[in-house]
């Protein structure tokens, strides 16, 4: 039996560090982005680790997500720009670089209708755009906003059916959920403590809590259909169940 490649194997993992890891869809193979601390982006093979592609930039670069519908992708690092690429089959074309606001970003997304991405930055600000547009639809806070734990760590949107949310993480304790039908209402959970009250409840009220103390956020996801939210601490994985029923009940205006 031959021995699987591991990924210290690779050339696209260098010694300078790799910052993220994204399995792309789009593809009848799977494909891997690896954004690395030496400006680059790789596209690889999966399970064959070979590199496709290799983009440089003029920065670090933390994180780079691919489109829902495979056609474009966003890319962030340690300075304020944010790159758009158009995207045809393992080709990538420069179309756009924007602003998002005043200091490095880490994380980016797109919604499922691959028209609107998100960029999460170092000093507390989430940006969604609109791509059709390239235009700034929102701008929201953290809930820590103006502290170093109030940095946007992590962005993801719902991935599936009619629960049209934005999820973004802080560096430590909270959790933001907001209604992307409206960018007006929204959810705070302090994932030490109980849910935040003050905000309306997306989520079954059956929902896990842990003692009041602050925690670092390591990851965030939500599950393929939309049902959960995954929270990623340094020693546990919480999950949120999101109330899916209340929010096929009421209107695009509603909330739960």
């Amino acid at each position: 039996m031959m021995p699987r490649r591991r990924f210290r194997d690779s050339a696209a993992f260098t010694e300078d560090g790799v910052t993220s890891l994204n399995i792309t869809s789009g593809h009848d193979t799977p494909r891997l982005l690896v954004c690395n601390n030496d400006h680059s982006v790789r596209l690889l093979t999966l399970p064959g680790l070979d590199i496709i592609t290799e983009l440089k930039f003029p920065t670090a670069i933390n994180y780079a997500a691919v489109s829902p519908d495979g056609t474009k992708m966003c890319v962030v690092g340690d300075t304020n720009q944010v790159y758009l690429f158009s995207k045809r089959g393992d080709s990538f074309e420069e179309i756009a670089v924007m602003t998002a606001s005043n200091d490095a970003s880490f994380s980016c997304d797109w919604s499922q209708s691959s028209e609107l991405f998100a960029v999460g930055s170092q000093d507390g600000y989430v940006t969604v755009w609109d791509v059709r547009s390239q235009q700034k639809m929102v701008q929201l806070e953290t809930y820590q906003h103006g502290r170093s734990r109030g940095a946007c760590r992590n962005v993801k949107f719902s991935p599936s059916g009619s629960v049209d949310l934005l999820a973004f993480s802080e560096h430590t304790s909270y959790v933001n959920i907001v209604d992307t039908r409206s960018f007006e209402k929204r959810q705070v959970l302090r994932v030490g403590s109980d849910t935040y009250s003050d905000f309306p409840d997306f989520f079954a009220p059956d929902s896990p809590t842990l003692v009041n103390q602050d925690m670092q956020i390591t990851g965030l996801r939500f599950a393929p259909d939309s049902s959960s939210l995954f929270v990623g601490l340094e020693e546990s994985i919480l999950e949120y169940v999101v109330d899916r029923i209340g929010r096929y009940s009421f209107a695009s205006s509603e909330i739960i």
